[in-house]
């Protein structure tokens, strides 16, 4: 990647977007991670009604789903 040492404005933009990458798959695998808890807990409250079970990716979901209607946004000021 010799051309890359020559442009380094074109270096910086690739070196940029694996980073973008490289964060965006670390924060997808740590969703996942932290889906699993939710998906257990949720499992087990409703272990009597079959067709309420969910697998991980709808854990996820849900945990996304919670995180925006209760999480705390940046607008909001500590008292």
């Amino acid at each position: 990647m010799g051309f890359l040492d020559n442009t380094p404005l074109l270096k910086r933009v690739f070196e940029l977007g694996y980073t973008m990458f490289l964060i965006i798959i670390l924060s997808a695998l740590v969703g996942l991670i932290l889906a699993f808890p939710v998906m257990w807990l949720w499992n087990y409250v409703f272990k009597n009604f079959a067709q309420l079970q969910i697998n991980v990716f709808q854990a996820w979901a849900l945990n996304v789903l919670a995180g925006i209607l209760f999480g705390k946004t940046s607008g909001e000021r500590e008292k």
